[in-house]
């Protein structure tokens, strides 16, 4: 059997396969691709297999076998023809390593249940002149990238492109940084956004329908310094972008009780679902009843503790989607 220890923030994880290319594979830990879960995280640290870890995830690939898995405390076992299903798949990333798979929602949870971070879907950049962290909950295509490369033409740095996480301490809270690559539309780079190509220095392949195709970009360049902000105030934008909107329609998120359920369900929605890998092999959500009564509990102190300075949604074009928001 191959083992291998990955970690991500403090969540430490032990794959094991009897395919060890397959708990390797650079598509999904290191290269720059969309179904890399370096879109995911800000990093996959190699680290030591020991008797340590959080948890385990045994996969068996064994030819012509049924595709199943089970999951345990602190341990899973996955059973399939793996290397067919590498082989046929048509979305690599709905795989048990890919950016929207498994592992990266089982990294979620290991984070909540061991290390009591949380994870929200949502992109995040930081005002250095104010300190202000922007925080964008949002679910796919509800136009997070929007609203970064826009910060990018303020002068704003990129703290996470997809997942924050969050931790409470004694009195405050601390961010930490996510994935630095992002996965954009190149016609929301040619078209709305060319400052923000400027600022990154990036070339764009040629393609055929910009509006079709999309690149994993790489928003490193302009990252912020610090991996970990401590109790930064606060600006929360959730947003609906829409193409061919001149004038945004901004709301001010309230009461307190509407801005808690609003991070509730960012951080809860990942490892909520179920998910479909292979076109063939449901898994379910992952969430606990415990689990989710304490992440309320952390979701109601931090808009308690919080310095927030506006939340806001907002409906709006791609060109005027920070009007109206600070």
């Amino acid at each position: 059997m191959h083992r291998r220890g990955v970690q991500v923030l403090g969540a430490r994880l032990g794959l094991v396969s009897n395919n060890g290319e397959l708990i390797r594979k650079p598509e999904y830990f290191t290269a720059q691709v969309q179904q890399s879960l370096l879109t995911d995280y800000h990093a996959i640290e190699e680290i030591p297999y020991g008797p340590d870890l959080d948890a385990e995830i045994l996969i068996l690939d064994q030819k012509e076998a049924p595709p199943r898995l089970l999951l345990g405390e602190d341990r899973v076992v996955t059973v399939g023809d793996f290397t067919a299903l590498e082989a046929s798949v048509l979305d690599r990333r709905y795989t048990l390593f890919g950016n929207l798979g498994f592992l990266y929602r089982y990294i979620i949870y290991a984070l909540e249940k061991h290390h009591r971070t949380y994870t929200f879907h949502a992109s995040a950049m930081l005002d250095e002149a104010t300190g202000e962290l922007w925080l964008i909950p949002g679910q796919a295509g509800a136009g997070k990238s929007c609203l970064l490369l826009a910060g990018l033409t303020r002068g704003f740095t990129v703290f996470s492109t997809e997942m924050t996480h969050l931790r409470l301490g004694d009195g405050g809270y601390q961010f930490f940084k996510g994935s630095l690559f992002d996965n954009v539309r190149v016609g929301n780079l040619t078209h709305d956004f060319p400052g923000a190509v400027a600022r990154l220095g990036v070339r764009l392949p040629p393609v055929a329908d910009v509006w079709a195709t999309k690149i994993a970009l790489d928003l490193s360049p302009v990252q912020t310094a610090r991996n970990i902000l401590e109790s930064p105030p606060l600006r929360i934008v959730h947003p609906k972008v829409e193409s061919g909107r001149t004038r945004p329609v901004v709301t001010a998120i309230q009461p307190r009780e509407a801005l808690a359920k609003l991070l509730f369900d960012s951080a809860t929605e990942k490892h909520g679902q179920t998910v479909l890998l292979y076109e063939c092999l449901p898994v379910p959500a992952l969430d606990t009843p415990e689990l989710a009564r304490r992440r309320l509990d952390v979701m109601r102190a931090l808009v308690d503790r919080a310095q927030i300075r506006s939340a806001r949604a907002t409906l709006c074009g791609p060109q005027n989607c920070l009007e109206g928001l600070a």
